[in-house]
């Protein structure tokens, strides 16, 4: 990226913070004293001839803060949300699975980023920590791109390989199934939307801060220190009844429990409002992100059969805190955003809103990497119980920006027996990807291998860079219009209907070879979705819907005669549920069965290019098209309030992943994709105690269970079986005056698993057990 460039937008960003500050100071100081106050009067002369009684002072009546230590807990249930229509509507009238992570559910977890309660969403599984490592409904989100990540309904996060923070969060939302009618391009098995914090009219400051620190298996207590501080601050500016902001400042330190490792990320969040009435409004929201870690690829799974494809593939993995990243080996993020949004009530009874979205953002990784070396001595494709280990030489810059806007309007019109809410929209913009390899290779010598299970690191210094280098840039513009009608005919039928019109294009070259790397690719197309549902008692409706997503091809995906013109991937899902809701709401559950199926499949091959090939270089992957993927399955998810001071939510999944055909292995058809578990759950409860001296002491207990799942890839060599795992999570909490604290343990067993692959040999560990302290203010 242009170093200028650099400079310019974060010169706008910091013009951008300073008023915030300034905001803030003016606040302070209009709010203190315009005069000292007056002096104490004089007391009287101690020859006065007044009374003790007449003399004495008058006495001061200090009052007391007045506060009530409460047991209620604030409901984890969102009656209502506009994620999966774009128009606000109750959840049960959706024809649709969506989950929701409000405030309270993310704080009561002590969850510092989104990784941190993925799994706690029924029918999601984090296998990795960056922001995209989930899989939804068994397909993965991993990869280059982030479509299906939205923040506040667009596409485009700072931070891509780093953890998302919460402290600008308000809610998560999770909408199940192909939904591209709505928000475009997207992979088939969900959309994760981000709801972020806005100005409040009211003055408001939280403070708060964590210290956690790791008691497992390799490390006693204080060993190693996780710690936030984060400062929420909002209200009107000055006595204003128009103008109102928001200022989060965020600093977090957690490592993983790994050896050596390190994370800091520091974040700051502004935003204004100007509500020119109540139906007419103008938001600025700004996101500066900066994530320093140390690199970590994981574990290699040791075979021990000289097999590493199907059930019969035995392994091990060295002790879970070997480490194969020297302590040099480096990774940053880094990214800045800045979002408009407006509404506005038009004559007739039509709702406009315009929204956009911009997003600059980098992320750097060098290293000496087990990800791709795939180099054992004695040579084998595999790592056995004696190998030597001969990792790779990885030096990548990749610089992403993101500009996207959507601007719709929606009225209800009132037939009677029907009534139809209309909504209209257009959507698009542009996207770079810039894939700057300054170094991939090369491997280091066989007398700078380490072994396997007993590496000795931080022996060498990093080559010279220029190995597989190269400069991938890519441009894909898009332009989207769609149509959606939500129908009620009479108190019990809904209907819902979409459609939607795309027009992308996607294009770039490799500036180091500027000639032989040039592309294009065109894509125009119609999608659809459909749902009904029927309220057949006031507590039970049933529904089925159909929808369909598309997504084009990544341009660094190169066939085996270096051609990067994959046709478009496309999906498509059936699902069929019943909602169940009790009137005063205390109990909700909704049963989901789909079949989601997915084309135009692009899969890596195993193999790297040798020669320069067509537009690929030296050391990139080869890929292939293949046939299908198919995923069935069964979801239950519930909350339940059953008394004011106790609370409920879990779920469970039943899922098959699996390939459904394919063009060139057609052996492999019905076999299991990787990282997506048959099985999954996931279950909540805090209870806080209502009467005696513990009046006010609460109690959380939680549980993360993933059954078995695949690492590797069945169309290749590479293909093993991962086991499951359980983790029990728990915490403490109290509530005295605004202060709230708790105490958290996450694993509270000290599970030893693997939570999912990083790539076909590199596995990713599972945090041992861990110990959170936290003190929340509320000013």
């Amino acid at each position: 990226m242009i170093p200028y460039a650099r400079i310019r937008r974060r010169f706008l960003i910091r013009c951008a913070v300073v008023p915030f500050l300034f905001l803030i100071a003016g606040r302070t100081f209009a709010q203190a004293p315009a005069t000292p106050e007056p002096p104490a009067a004089p007391q009287p002369p101690a020859d006065s001839t007044a009374t003790s009684t007449e003399a004495a002072a008058p006495t001061e009546v200090v009052k007391m803060e007045e506060f009530d230590v409460t047991t209620k807990i604030d409901t984890y249930h969102m009656a209502t949300s506009d994620m999966a229509t774009k128009i606000p509507m109750d959840l049960k009238e959706l024809s649709s699975s969506l989950s929701i992570l409000n405030q309270t559910a993310i704080q009561d977890r002590d969850a510092v980023t989104l990784t941190d309660v993925t799994n706690y969403v029924t029918g999601a599984t984090a296998s990795q920590a960056s922001a995209n490592g989930f899989s939804f409904r068994g397909f993965a989100n991993t990869g280059s791109y982030t479509q299906n990540i939205q923040i506040d309904g667009l596409q485009g996060t700072t931070l891509k390989k780093g953890g998302t923070t919460t402290a600008n969060v308000d809610s998560i939302e999770f909408l199940k199934g192909p939904n591209i009618v709505l928000y475009g391009q997207m992979n088939p098995g969900g959309l994760m939307n981000v709801v972020t914090k806005s100005p409040m009219e009211t003055e408001q400051t939280d403070f708060r801060f964590t210290v956690g620190t790791f008691a497992g298996q390799f490390d006693a207590p204080g060993a190693k220190q996780t710690t936030t501080v984060t400062l929420d601050n909002t209200g009107p500016v000055g006595n204003s009844t128009h103008l109102f902001y928001r200022m989060i400042l965020d600093e977090d330190s957690s490592p993983t429990s790994r050896p050596g490792n390190y994370d800091h990320d520091f974040a700051i969040f502004p935003s204004l409002t100007y509500k020119f009435s109540p139906d007419t409004s103008f938001t600025i929201k700004i996101e500066d992100n900066r994530d320093f870690r140390h690199q970590d690829d994981g574990l290699v799974p040791i075979f021990t059969h000289g097999t590493a494809y199907g059930p019969t593939a035995t392994y091990f993995v060295a002790p879970y805190n070997t480490m194969y990243n020297d302590n040099e080996d480096k990774a940053t993020d880094q990214g800045e955003a800045l979002s408009t949004f407006f509404h506005t009530l038009l004559p007739g009874g039509w709702t406009f809103r315009m929204q956009t979205r911009s997003v600059y953002h980098q992320d750097v990784v060098r290293e000496l990497t087990v990800n791709n070396a795939n180099v054992y001595s004695p040579t084998a494709k595999n790592a056995s119980p004696t190998s030597l280990f001969r990792r790779q030489y990885n030096y990548v810059k990749n610089g992403h920006r993101y500009d996207y806007g959507d601007m719709n309007i929606f009225r209800t019109f009132d037939f009677g027996l029907v009534k139809d809410t209309v909504l209209l929209g257009a959507g698009g913009g542009g996207e770079f990807f810039g894939n700057a390899r300054l170094a991939f290779g090369p491997n280091q010598l066989l007398n700078q291998a380490i072994h396997i299970t007993d590496p000795i690191l931080d022996q060498v210094v990093y080559p010279a860079d220029g190995t597989g280098a190269t400069n991938q840039l890519t441009y894909q513009t898009a332009a989207g219009e769609y149509l959606s009608n939500q129908f009620k005919v009479g108190d019990k039928l809904h209907l819902s209907a979409g459609v939607r019109h795309d027009l992308q294009k996607v294009h770039g070259e490799n500036t180091l070879q500027p000639g032989l790397t040039l592309f294009d690719n065109k894509l125009s197309a119609y999608t659809r979705q459909v749902g009904v549902l029927y309220d057949a008692t006031p507590e039970i409706s049933p529904y089925v819907s159909w929808s369909q997503s598309l997504k084009p091809q990544t341009t660094i995906a190169f066939d085996a005669t270096g051609n990067s013109a994959f046709p478009p991937e496309s999906g498509q899902q059936w699902e069929g549920g019943l909602k169940f809701e009790t009137p005063d709401r205390n109990f909700n559950a909704t049963v989901a069965v789909y079949e989601i199926n997915r084309t135009n499949v692009v899969v890596a091959s195993g193999t790297n290019f040798t020669v320069a090939t067509g537009n690929a270089q030296v050391g990139q992957a080869i890929s292939r098209l293949d046939g299908e993927q198919q995923s069935k399955g069964l979801e239950l998810e519930t909350q339940w309030q059953p008394m004011p001071n106790w609370q409920l939510q879990g779920g469970i999944a039943f899922d098959r992943p699996i390939i459904a055909d394919s063009i060139t292995n057609p052996q492999t058809v019905g076999l299991d994709i990787a990282n997506a578990p048959r099985r999954s759950g996931n279950f909540w409860t805090r209870y806080n105690i209502p009467v005696g001296e513990l009046k006010g002491v609460g109690f959380g207990v939680g549980t993360i269970y993933n059954g078995e799942s695949w690492a590797g890839d069945p169309t290749t060599t590479v293909y093993y079986r991962l086991s499951g795992y359980v983790r029990w999570d728990s915490s403490i909490y109290y509530s005295w005056k605004r202060i709230n604290f708790s105490l958290n343990c996450q694993n509270v067993f000290d599970k030893r698993y693997i939570s999912g692959a990083q790539s076909a040999n590199t596995l990713n560990v599972g945090e041992q057990r861990k110990l959170i302290f936290s003190l929340d203010r509320r000013f």
